[in-house]
């Protein structure tokens, strides 16, 4: 922007703690542009079903103009580091839970107690087994990337005086994630036939033996 003269609005919509996303306001707008605070929730698109980008900041209406153009366009008014906190609540969620699970499996599997947690939540968490099966084999094509968002939500909860810690924990389960082969999957490869047990396997093989 300094170089060209240009100074469109800027929308940033990584997965930032709001303070990160308040830092990069104060250099976009020391450039002399306008700063849009945005996230992207909700579930990749689907017929009928809009992703949903939150956005805030002094002038969201740049942004705004594309709600129903395949996209949903919340404002969440003009403080930079709203759209950025809603994301780090919806993704410590999602994302979060999905390392808890994670985490559980891999204790059971050091424990040898795999198929007796498999055989109980079958019987009394069926729909949280359904999801594991389906959820945990895939976290690896994504965990690289994940394991940043996750130190953001830890900073966004510890700035509010909530425990970062569940999240710094996501954080090192997707770091386990990242060094097994399977990281080198991508969404569109992902071996499909793979059983949660099989990858629970691959992933306790990572596991830093006790006292190591």
């Amino acid at each position: 922007m300094g170089q060209s003269g240009h100074r469109p609005p800027y929308a940033d919509c990584n997965a930032l703690a709001p303070a990160t996303a308040r830092r990069i306001a104060g250099i976009i707008e020391a450039a002399g542009a306008p700063f849009i605070d945005a996230s992207i929730c909700s579930l990749a698109p689907s017929p009928g079903d809009l992703p949903r980008i939150y956005a805030s900041g002094a002038d969201t209406s740049p942004l705004e103009v594309l709600d129903g153009q395949g996209i949903a366009v919340k404002p969440l008014g003009s403080e930079v580091g709203r759209a950025s906190g809603i994301k780090m609540c919806y993704g410590g969620l999602t994302k979060g839970i999905a390392t808890l699970h994670t985490a559980v499996l891999l204790a059971a599997e050091g424990m040898g107690l795999s198929d007796a947690l498999r055989d109980e939540l079958m019987y009394s968490q069926k729909d949280t087994y359904a999801a594991m099966q389906y959820k945990v084999p895939r976290l690896p094509a994504d965990s690289a990337r994940w394991i940043g968002e996750m130190e953001e939500g830890a900073e966004s909860f510890a700035a509010v005086g909530v425990t970062p810690n569940f999240h710094r924990g996501a954080a090192d389960v997707y770091t386990l994630l990242s060094q097994t082969p399977l990281a080198r999957e991508t969404r569109e490869t992902i071996d499909g036939s793979r059983t949660l047990e099989e990858s629970v396997s691959i992933f306790a093989s990572r596991l830093s033996p006790p006292g190591g």
